[in-house]
């Protein structure tokens, strides 16, 4: 689905709501992208801060969102406030700005590594909190978004939630506790998958195939491969016995995935044991 799915539908839910990112980096401006070519927010609603002035009159200039002065003035005018600014920074963000948070916003945390517990300690009275791993796909209506809900998100909560987390692909909600391996797969994973185009593009185009159909074709390879596995049911490893030509260690190839996802689990473990400590000295 391109950019512009959903649209339609999703403005009349959302029509009238606005939209405040606390951080305005490349996650943040992933969401936006996809919250205006949906239709689902017209810029002029979306409210932006960032401690990084530049990076905050980029996004405004590119976008057309509106650059509010401080992270309390976003909060003030915004019904769904994303929490988008590196996780070390987002329990210190979400206690300065507790006491404007009101019952009827709901706050969504896309902060790796910080627990629905700590985010609603640091705002200290019963407000709506979803935590979601951001996946970039997003950006065009592709995502992998699993997400966890708070203990104040209500069955009205939760409906506006699902509707909101269809604009940008897939969610799935999921236990607390499985968050940290979701991230290392999903939040991480495309880092798995873009250096495999670029390495199967660039050997096509060494090889004599125009730049613009080798990249072409390989994503279509990719994605195509993926659809299958999708869609017939059958496993990886029985689908690729169809293909007699084999030039790929393809147990090598597993072990090195493999890895990369559990050295990303490993980090992502270390900064919620540092995010944790830090917070109980607060």
């Amino acid at each position: 689905m391109g950019e512009g799915g959903k649209g339609r539908e999703s403005m009349s839910t959302f029509e009238g709501k606005r939209f405040g990112f606390l951080g305005a980096g490349v996650i943040a401006e992933v969401f936006i992208r996809r919250l205006i070519a949906s239709r689902t927010a017209k810029p002029e609603r979306i409210l932006a801060h960032d401690i990084n002035g530049a990076i905050l009159e980029r996004l405004a200039a590119a976008h057309g969102v509106r650059a509010m002065g401080s992270n309390a003035d976003v909060v003030a005018g915004c019904d769904l406030l994303f929490v988008a600014v590196p996780p070390p920074a987002a329990l210190p963000v979400l206690r300065e700005v507790a006491a404007q948070l009101r019952p009827d916003q709901i706050v969504i945390s896309m902060a790796a590594a910080v627990s629905t517990a700590l985010i609603e300690a640091a705002i200290g009275k019963p407000v709506p909190v979803v935590r979601l791993v951001p996946n970039t796909p997003s950006w065009i209506g592709q995502g992998m978004n699993p997400y966890c809900l708070g203990s104040h998100v209500g069955p009205a909560e939760k409906e506006v939630i699902r509707e909101l987390h269809g604009v940008f692909g897939i969610a799935v909600e999921i236990a607390e506790e499985r968050m940290t391996i979701a991230t290392a797969l999903t939040a991480v994973g495309p880092t798995y998958i873009f250096p495999v185009i670029a390495a199967l593009a660039d050997a096509a185009v060494a090889h004599g195939l125009p730049p613009g159909l080798a990249l072409s074709a390989v994503c279509q390879v990719v994605s195509g491969a993926a659809n299958l596995v999708r869609e017939t049911g059958r496993s990886p490893e029985g689908l690729s016995l169809m293909i007699s030509t084999r030039t790929l260690d393809e147990a090598a190839a597993k072990k090195l995935f493999m890895q990369a996802m559990e050295d990303a689990h490993a980090k992502i473990l270390a900064a919620e044991a540092k995010i944790g400590a830090a917070a109980s000295k607060a």
